[in-house]
């Protein structure tokens, strides 16, 4: 087959295709070797070697609960509906919560909830509510005894979704004399669309809590993106470029079905023009 006519046509788009690039989402993982990657702790939170020289984040302090937060780091924060789901995970260990503080000596194991927050500003309404937000329990038996030795905890989800997916808490409205919930008007959904911080922490809302003792440790804060496929990324490395526009000439020279972007079986200007508006519109 003469494909001369419609690489010609590739040829005079390609030069304005490629001058739109597009990067898809990506994973992020700290692990605290270079620093905490803006994760900020409480009072008495700092970054500590084990024996093996295995670098964490240590919080050992007399307080109302632990609390670990991002507002920096990208790869934790944005547009959260661009990918089909998204897996959040944490490796948590408890040397410590009990009333060892009280001086009457009554020592206590005490046992608290692991709560992951994810937080949009833009649904915030003043001091109350700074913020809207979707929360999760991840556990709601963390204690000395349970979590001794180093746990994983995840939590995957479909950011997508309207309606608050089983077991998930909505924050940040006003109407919740019954407990929170989402801001007034919003859905699961539209809080994710821009996550401007992420939170881990003891606090479940609407629950009081006593001042006690804690030695407890976080590390590899990570997230997975599950991004939708971007048929226009031709070689697979995350990002639109050249390198695309000229993998899709080689398929199509070649007559490869990778480059039967209309599915007809034929290789023509219309595989050509389908390729372009992939290309143009990006991927997530």
């Amino acid at each position: 087959m003469n494909h001369t006519s419609s690489i010609s046509s590739l040829g005079a788009y390609a030069i304005l295709a490629m001058a739109t690039s597009g990067t898809l989402a990506q994973d992020a993982t700290t692990t605290f070797d270079a620093g905490t990657e803006g994760w900020v702790g409480g009072h008495g939170t700092f970054v500590d070697t084990d024996t093996s020289g295995n670098r964490f984040l240590r919080s050992v302090d007399e307080t109302f609960g632990v609390h670990y937060t991002n507002n920096t780091h990208t790869g934790f924060l944005g547009d959260y509906t661009a990918s089909e789901t998204i897996t959040i995970s944490v490796d948590v260990r408890v040397d410590k919560i009990d009333t060892d503080n009280i001086p009457d000596g009554l020592l206590s194991q005490q046992t608290r909830s692991l709560v992951l927050n994810l937080r949009n500003s833009s649904f915030g309404s003043g001091d109350i509510f700074p913020y809207g937000a979707v929360i999760f329990v991840l556990d709601n038996q963390i204690n000395q005894i349970n979590n001794a030795q180093w746990q994983t905890f995840s939590i995957t989800f479909d950011p997508n979704s309207v309606e608050l997916p089983a077991g998930w808490i909505g924050f940040g409205g006003s109407d919740d004399a019954d407990g929170p919930v989402l801001p007034e008007g919003a859905t699961f959904a539209d809080i994710l669309t821009n996550v401007d911080e992420i939170s881990l922490s003891t606090f479940v809302p609407g629950e009081f809590y006593l001042q006690i003792f804690f030695d407890f440790s976080v590390d590899n804060f990570s997230i997975t993106r599950n991004a939708p496929s971007c048929q226009a990324d031709l070689n697979d490395d995350g990002s639109l470029n050249f390198f695309d526009v000229s993998a899709f000439l080689n398929a199509f020279s070649a007559s490869d079905p990778v480059a039967d972007f209309t599915g007809d079986g034929l290789f023509n200007f219309f595989d050509v023009s389908e390729f372009l508006n992939a290309f143009s519109a990006g991927c997530p």
